[in-house]
């Protein structure tokens, strides 16, 4: 089976791609709505996505990005609608793997599980372009007729970040602006000052759950010590390669899948 999914609530479920390496796998985000759904974010696209999401629910349904990045973008082509942020749009349409970074480490520490995906090569992987339907920014509110995303513009990790903001059910989809893991802000467009102002953003809004690019969900507090740690510079992902290599000991199955508890308020 390509896909998992995980039933949040009677309205947000959570989809992992199988077979990935659970420090890389992408959280995607299936929002129904009453006249449409959303999708945020579509992981590396090794399996088709919208086919299998369909076959459960028929109904229309608009991709979001939150950012380029190969682990959030490889089955955007899928959607009819895809919208993300103007600054990311000429390397969505016009993906190489440096663009969406897919390139250095990544290329060489096996995140995927080649017993789950046997065409998959490191040397051949790449993600089809995906030109952007619809531009979405800071202030535009996505209605999906019984609930409606706020859009915030949250760059740091890269330049066209953005997270969904749904004031009433004080839940942010953070993409990876925050996520309950060490942050990485060294990419070739990451931005550290950026990063920390977006930080402090996230730390002024009235919110309870926070679902997030990677990892499982977490609340207002597990957010705040996030932040505090980054900010004292023990939450950073720098050198990946080093990174990994240090880790390697925690990391004896890295394709399980992941304990998903949720988040409590």
């Amino acid at each position: 089976m390509p896909y998992k999914k995980f039933v949040i609530s009677d309205r947000v479920t959570l989809i992992q791609e199988t077979g990935v390496a659970n420090f890389m796998r992408c959280n995607i985000w299936h929002v129904k709505g009453r006249d449409f759904d959303l999708v945020i974010d579509t992981g590396m696209g090794l399996d088709p996505l919208k086919q299998w999401i369909t076959q459960h629910r028929a109904k229309p349904i608009k991709a979001i990005v939150t950012h380029c990045h190969f682990d959030h973008s490889g089955c955007l082509h899928e959607f009819d609608v895809r919208m993300g942020h103007p600054l990311e749009a000429d390397i969505l349409a016009n993906p190489t793997n440096a663009r969406v970074v897919y390139d250095g480490v990544w290329t060489k520490i096996g995140i995927v599980d080649l017993t789950q995906h046997p065409d998959y090569s490191a040397e051949t992987y790449s993600i089809k372009a995906a030109a952007l339907t619809d531009y979405i920014d800071e202030g535009d509110v996505i209605d999906l007729g019984d609930r409606a995303y706020q859009v915030l513009h949250l760059p740091g990790h890269s330049p066209g970040s953005i997270g969904l903001w749904d004031i009433k059910d004080k839940t942010l989809f953070s993409g990876d602006a925050l996520y309950d893991g060490e942050l990485l802000d060294s990419l070739y467009h990451s931005n550290i000052t950026d990063y920390l102002q977006t930080l402090e953003r996230i730390e002024s809004l009235d919110v309870d759950v926070f679902h997030a690019g990677h990892f499982p969900s977490f609340n207002a507090k597990r957010m705040q010590t996030l932040i505090n740690n980054y900010r004292n510079g023990v939450n950073r992902l720098g050198d990946i390669e080093l990174w990994f290599n240090g880790n390697k000991d925690r990391m004896t199955n890295i394709f399980a899948d992941q304990n998903w508890k949720g988040a409590a308020k």
